[in-house]
């Protein structure tokens, strides 16, 4: 074999039995040489394009839910008592139960699946350490949204915005301080978990 073909063969990767050299042949010959290597490429999506997926899964059939239970909850109480701060405290209530029901009731099936796939029984020691997950994930962050942050973010798009326009800026600036407090405690949860099961194998 030449030194040609083992050139072609190294640069190339055509095996050195099949290997004819490139340089010394006319296009045509060369270009059905190369037509015929195959280089397979393999194409990830951007990590946070990744993440983004994950967190819209995670929270945005719990935001969807949370809005039509606080439709529901207005209405309702709009048509039984007349009284539209009885009705915003109604739909504020029913926001927080489709919320909540659906994060709530979505990890314990997720516990219990994993418990039942080591053969372990889930519980009231499965309960609890899904209590304690939820609270480190949304504990600080309620008390804070619905403690500070909300009311005042709401406010002060009434005062500078207006009082319709105010109120939507206030609650998705509100929402956006939400869920980075929220997906932050999630990743570090994560990334602990992920941690103590590598340094227990």
């Amino acid at each position: 074999m030449g030194f040609r073909a083992v050139w072609d063969s190294a640069l190339y990767g055509i095996p050195r039995r099949m290997a004819k050299p490139l340089f010394g042949t006319s296009r045509r010959s060369a270009s059905r040489q190369l037509d015929s290597i195959t280089v397979w490429v393999r194409v990830e999506p951007p990590m946070w394009r990744a993440k983004g997926v994950e967190w819209l899964k995670r929270y945005g059939f719990a935001e969807l839910a949370g809005l039509c239970t606080a439709i529901v909850g207005s209405l309702a109480a709009r048509a039984l008592t007349g009284n539209e701060i009885a009705a915003a405290y109604s739909a504020s209530i029913g926001e927080n139960l489709g919320y909540y029901g659906v994060i709530i009731g979505r990890e314990v099936v997720h516990d219990w699946r994993a418990a039942a796939g080591i053969g372990r029984p889930y519980g009231l020691s499965g309960a609890a350490g899904t209590a304690r997950n939820l609270a480190l994930e949304f504990g600080i962050a309620e008390v804070l949204d619905s403690g500070v942050l909300r009311p005042l973010l709401m406010g002060f798009g009434v005062r500078f915005v207006g009082r319709e326009a105010g109120i939507v800026v206030g609650k998705l600036a509100a929402d956006l301080t939400f869920y980075l407090m929220v997906i932050s405690a999630y990743e570090l949860r994560r990334y602990a978990r992920a941690r103590t099961h590598t340094i227990s194998e």
